[in-house]
């Protein structure tokens, strides 16, 4: 795991197995692809995203397909992650 300290990091940026301090994230696209987790400590987000690839790809799309209706898993899955539902 690697330690980045005190940079501005724009442009895509792979991010499992990194922590992060005290970085900036500008104009940057946030890889995780769910292998090992980031850690971020103090850090600062502009005009940034996410993208989910691999391992962490699969898991959203699960969870969003849950989402639907006809589902009957809507309510649970907002309860224990509202924020997947955006």
């Amino acid at each position: 795991m690697a330690g980045i300290r005190n940079q501005v990091l724009e442009g895509r940026q792979e991010l499992d197995g990194n922590t992060y301090y005290d970085c900036e994230f500008r104009d940057a696209v946030l890889v995780f692809k769910g292998v090992q987790q980031p850690g971020f400590s103090n850090c600062r987000f502009t005009r940034s995203r996410f993208a989910f690839e691999g391992n962490a790809a699969t898991t959203v799309h699960f969870l969003r397909g849950m989402l639907g209706r006809q589902s009957g898993m809507r309510s649970f899955v907002t309860g224990m992650m509202p924020e997947i539902e955006g």
